[in-house]
């Protein structure tokens, strides 16, 4: 009876302590989390190994995930499978039904963005406009009209003289012929006399002053009908043509002239296009066609444009994101405690495992002690 006594104390004895051993073991692994000192001398085994070793595990952890678990290659794959595809394409889809289907404004849009939109135009526009028709006036004030214009249109306008020649001698007929042509001509010619007193009034006793004065009338309407009136008044208009288009174009307009008409071009061509009113209303109302456009083509060209551009750049994105380093970083701010319950929850089972098995094992040693302390 002393015998099994001592076997069983034994196994039980021995039981305890190989469960107690590896409880204190896994205990030290994270305890404690600061190192203890006896004067100068810092206690062995404190800090506990994980907190101890934690900026080297986070660093070998973070070379894992980084070379290992989420590389390039695998990233590449994922992007390319038919999942991930069809993903981006629905997702694509229904930005674009909501587009369609709400009173979503490009002034909201731009709101969410932090962007005052009729303020961003405004100021595109007009520094932009203004901006390049000043670059264009002082790249070419110097130079003469006819190497600042193209060439066809210089014949073009050269070619119209003819056709101008025409049409002022036909608004001239128009004049003269019309009442207040008469009525002028009447009026004129009975200035000219009293201006010029008896010896015009002599022409009086032979012509009446209607007569004197439909007679110029009729005289001048036949000047604009006679073939050499119309060749005087187009080398007149040519002569003037060319002395106009050999001008410099500071001699035509002055700077600041310029400005003051590209200012007015400016206020007419914001007044015609009405920024402001069309971002203020339903994208689907602005442009209807563009909504059809990208429901019918873009989601598939937009799902290959993302996908590829992506892996394409990649690599760069890789190294900007530097996953290694996000990953240390991050474990590094955990609280040791919040470390422990995690791994803790992880391995819960093999660990009960680890301290079951120490249990086993001091039993059995305890066993073995107990049977050769009988025979000892």
């Amino acid at each position: 009876m002393h015998t099994i006594l001592l076997v069983v104390f034994m196994i039980i004895l021995g039981a305890i302590i190989g469960g107690v051993t590896n409880m204190i073991a896994i205990k030290m692994l994270f305890h404690p989390f600061k190192p203890y000192y006896i004067f100068r001398f810092r206690i062995p085994f404190t800090p506990g190994l994980i907190p101890k070793r934690r900026e080297e595990i986070a660093r070998k952890i973070g070379q894992v995930i980084e070379e290992h678990l989420i590389t390039e290659e695998l990233i590449r794959q994922k992007l390319n499978q038919p999942q991930s595809r069809n993903m981006i394409q629905q997702l694509i889809h229904k930005q674009i039904s909501k587009l369609k289907n709400d009173d979503v404004t490009i002034k909201k849009i731009a709101g969410f963005l932090g962007i005052d939109v009729n303020e961003l135009v405004d100021y595109k526009l007009t520094t932009k406009f203004l901006n390049k028709l000043n670059f264009w006036y002082e790249s070419n004030k110097y130079r003469k009209l006819s190497e600042i214009l193209p060439q066809s249109f210089l014949d073009q306008c050269k070619g119209q003289i003819e056709y101008i020649t025409d049409f002022l001698c036909e608004r001239a007929r128009n004049y003269l012929s019309s009442e207040k042509g008469e009525r002028d001509i009447y009026e004129l010619l009975d200035t000219f006399f009293n201006e010029k007193g008896r010896i015009i009034g002599l022409l009086q006793m032979f012509m009446t002053k209607e007569s004197i004065a439909d007679r110029i009338q009729h005289e001048l309407i036949r000047l604009t009908q006679h073939p050499q009136s119309q060749k005087i008044i187009t080398k007149v208009l040519n002569d003037e043509y060319e002395t106009f288009k050999d001008k410099n174009l500071d001699e035509i307009i002055k700077e600041q002239q310029f400005k003051n008409y590209s200012q007015l071009v400016l206020n007419e061509l914001k007044t015609y296009l009405n920024l402001k009113d069309k971002t203020e209303r339903p994208i689907k109302q602005v442009v209807p066609q563009f909504i059809q456009f990208l429901e019918d083509d873009t989601s598939k060209r937009m799902t290959d444009f993302i996908i590829k551009g992506t892996s394409k750049h990649l690599t760069n994105i890789m190294k900007k994101i530097n996953l290694r380093q996000l990953v240390e970083e991050q474990i590094n701010t955990f609280d040791l405690k919040y470390i422990e319950n995690l791994i803790i929850d992880i391995a819960n089972k093999e660990l009960k495992l680890i301290m079951t098995l120490g249990f086993i094992l001091g039993g059995i040693i305890g066993f073995f002690q107990g049977v050769i302390a009988i025979f000892v």
